[in-house]
């Protein structure tokens, strides 16, 4: 097949051209400090991409480049084809260059790099061989700073510098020295300065091949004398607030001094409003927000916290920071004022939608309506309210044994409000100087009417979300009441009377979830570069202990040996789930996505199984993609009896591994594989054979493998994965690797928005 597409390919192949198939780097020493991924990035001319040794954009191209004319063709041209790339030895004797520039950059000077091209009939590799040199060590750090301050203040951070007598000469982490020096000073008052006073001279020795490094940071240059004098230190004087933008003409303004305390410590604060008409929200709220301070120094590092907690403030955007010197009569103190402007983004959004519904064949419509205010209590708060409504034709007898066209209806509201600090009576402003953060309230109810039961769903949360970096997120929900209140029609409460399968009950029993929840995230992607990142979250949740602290009160009734309270059983559970991810970059866009994910649930005191919405599922579109949604496990479960129930469990073990690569422009493409289950914490008549089980649960993980097709236009993804089952455990032992059986009819089709994970 390879074979013959390259054969198609060469015959477009201009006979004087060579398609450039791939790139080869040979580096010819294993006692080196840098890899081929390094040297890659030196290479002026890419390959034609290639899948396994086939270039199918480059195909496609060459078969409708000639019939253009035609907008089919013309279309799928410009959309799946891609122009060959073809070889260019100005090209490979600039990536000679570059690649001889980057190893001096890194310490290896006089290295050489040999090349050579393969030509296989139209279609040709370049070779780079690179012979590094013996790298030069760095054998002496030495400083020549005039301005005294300057160099107390360097000496302060010599020892956390990138630059380290003994290691291996390197240009990059001078730049990186001399970045970490600027912004030191930048952070005590130096606003001024900047990277271009700093020097490092740099004096080598070929013969024993070390390397001498001398820190020269010149003194400033006086603007009016031209003469050299030392750096100024520079200290906050007013701060000046612009709420409604720029103020421009010779209308009135007014200009309104704001003092409040900041603390014991810190004393007052004073911020000037300046604006025209109703600066439209309340001064108080930026007591928090505004990190810098008057009669301090300058901090470069406050203006970045205060650019990110105004970037918080979601009713401004494209805020501006600036200073400009104040003229005194003191030569010894050097002052600034601050004038923060901000531009009002738009206050009221509306969106009304309207959609079909299909589950498993039975028709709807659902419609909503949101309306969100962000400033809704002139404190730059966000005001969510939604209402949906729907109805669809389900394919149940109803109480009477009959089947009506709508027969289910739903009808639900949900408010919420997001407020951009910390809503607590203690202050927070040390706290809040870089973790951004926010609180939010929601309430929420929702009214289900089915054939044989209607259902009414209660939500109320409240929490806090907070950045401790840019790599790690807290999220605190100390509230967390959901109720869940299910009246089954009288003949309907008859048939779950008679049942003796306790899970298929619990479905249909109200039940009230009270408790708390935290999430930890972690994250070190830099979206700025194709680099490798690793990504872990881990969630907590428990639910009724702090209710079953009043089982012994009026409030708390107990029924049939379970405590109720305002009529409703509560739950009582302990949860956890851990979820690792892996992200490697292989060559260029290509990647390989791990993930693994384990979790469990164990419910204790009122509950005797985990409530149905925290109970853990397998299969669907961004999990065990070889099975639908809730069809696998628990364990080596089959549903003899087909019952009609969704599968749950209080047990997940998942690893997913996915390799991911770029088709053509918006086009990608990935193969995967998905393995694991889920299982009960006790044996259960409902999942016979779902009970985790350490000697038996690896023999009950099942294992699936399928392809995608991915479209991506950078603000949204759309995902079609095709799985299928390559180790289903509901078989018998022996019968469980399904691949010599393998039919067309047992691959799922995902449809999804976004990565999986």
């Amino acid at each position: 097949m390879i074979s013959m597409a390259s054969c198609s390919i060469r015959k477009h192949i201009p006979e004087d051209k060579m398609i450039l198939k791939s790139n080869k780097i040979i580096i010819h020493s294993k006692d080196i400090d840098f890899d081929k991924s390094d040297i890659s990035a030196c290479l002026s001319q890419s390959a034609n991409p290639n899948i396994l040794g086939f270039m199918p954009a480059t195909w496609v191209y060459y078969k409708t480049e000639d019939k253009s004319d035609k907008r089919l063709y013309k279309w799928i041209n410009n959309t799946m084809g891609e122009k060959p790339v073809y070889y260019n030895d100005e090209l490979r004797e600039q990536s000679v260059s570059k690649i001889i520039k980057y190893l001096g950059d890194i310490g290896y000077f006089k290295s050489s790099v040999s090349n050579r091209i393969k030509n296989k009939r139209g279609i040709g590799k370049v070779y780079y061989e690179i012979h590094p040199s013996k790298p030069y060590i760095i054998d002496d750090i030495t400083y020549a700073i005039k301005d005294t301050t300057v160099y107390r203040y360097v000496m302060e951070i010599a020892d956390v510098l990138p630059v380290k007598k003994g290691d291996i000469y390197n240009a990059f982490l001078l730049d990186d020295e001399r970045d970490i020096i600027t912004e030191y000073l930048k952070n005590n008052g130096y606003y001024y300065f900047t990277q271009d006073y700093i020097f490092m001279e740099v004096d080598t020795n070929y013969s024993s091949r070390i390397a001498k490094i001398n820190i020269r940071i010149d003194d400033a240059t006086d603007p009016i004398t031209a003469q050299p004098e030392k750096h100024k230190q520079y200290y906050i004087n007013n701060i000046y607030i612009y709420p409604n933008g720029n103020i421009n003409g010779r209308f009135m303004v007014d200009t309104v001094a704001y003092t409040f305390n900041l603390n014991k410590r810190l004393g007052y604060q004073t911020f000037n409003f300046v604006f025209r008409g109703d600066p439209k929200i309340r001064f108080k709220t930026f007591d928090n927000i505004i990190q810098l301070q008057s009669n301090n120094l300058y901090e470069l590092r406050k203006v970045e916290q205060t650019y990110k907690a105004l970037n918080n403030l979601k009713i401004f955007n494209l805020n501006n920071i600036d200073f400009e010197p104040v003229v005194t009569d003191h030569d010894s103190i050097n002052l600034l004022n601050c004038n923060i402007t901000l531009n009002r983004s738009k206050v009221n959004f509306y969106s009304l939608q309207l959609e079909g519904t299909n589950s498993s064949g039975d028709l709807g419509i659902l419609g909503s309506f949101t309306y969100r205010n962000k400033n809704i209590f002139r404190g730059s708060e966000i005001f969510n309210i939604s209402l949906r409504a729907g109805t669809q034709a389900q394919s149940v007898l109803d109480s009477e044994g009959n089947t009506n066209l709508f027969n289910t209806k739903e009808f639900g509201v949900e408010a919420s409000i997001f407020f951009p600090q910390f809503v607590s009576p203690i202050k927070l402003r040390d706290f809040a100087k870089e973790r951004q953060p926010r609180t939010t309230l929601t309430v929420g109810y929702n009214y289900q009417i089915r054939p044989i039961y209607t259902r009414q769903i209660a939500l109320l949360t409240f929490g806090y979300n907070w950045m401790k970096n840019n790599q790690v997120q807290h999220i605190l929900t100390p509230v967390t009441l959901n109720s869940v209140k299910v009246e089954p029609t009288p003949s309907f409460a008859q048939i779950l009377e008679k049942e003796t399968n306790q899970r298929i009950k619990d479905q249909y029993t109200s039940h009230l979830i009270f408790g708390l929840d935290y999430t930890y995230i972690f994250n070190n992607q830099d979206v700025r570069f194709l680099k490798d990142f690793f990504y872990f979250k881990a969630n907590i949740q428990s639910s009724g202990n702090l209710i079953s602290l009043l089982n012994n009160t009026s409030l708390v009734k107990t029924i049939d040996n379970y405590h109720e309270i305002f009529g409703i059983r509560y739950a009582q559970f302990a949860r956890i789930s851990l979820d690792f991810r892996y992200f490697k970059y292989i060559i260029g866009e290509n990647q390989i996505a791990t993930r693994f994910m384990i979790g469990a649930g164990i419910p204790y005191g009122n509950s005797n199984d985990m409530p149905f919405e925290k109970s853990f599922y397998a299969g669907g579109t961004n999990g065990m993609r070889g099975w639908a949604f809730r069809e696998l496990g628990p364990g080596s479960f089959n549903n003899p009896q087909n019952l009609n129930i969704e599968r749950i469990g209080d047990i997940q073990l998942e690893f997913n591994l996915e390799y991911r690569f770029p088709i053509h422009k918006f086009i990608k493409g990935a193969v995967f594989t998905d393995i694991g289950n889920i299982w009960t914490t006790r044996e259960n008549e409902t999942f016979v054979g779902g009970q985790f089980k350490f000697d038996t649960f690896y023999k009950q993980l099942a294992a699936d493998a399928g392809i995608g097709l991915r479209l991506d236009f950078s603000f949204f993804l759309i995902r079609l994965d095709a799985a299928t089952p390559i180790v289903n455990p509901a078989y018998p032992e022996g019968e469980r690797w399904r691949l010599s059986k393998l039919q067309f009819r047992d691959f799922i089709l995902n449809f999804g928005i976004g990565y999986p994970f």
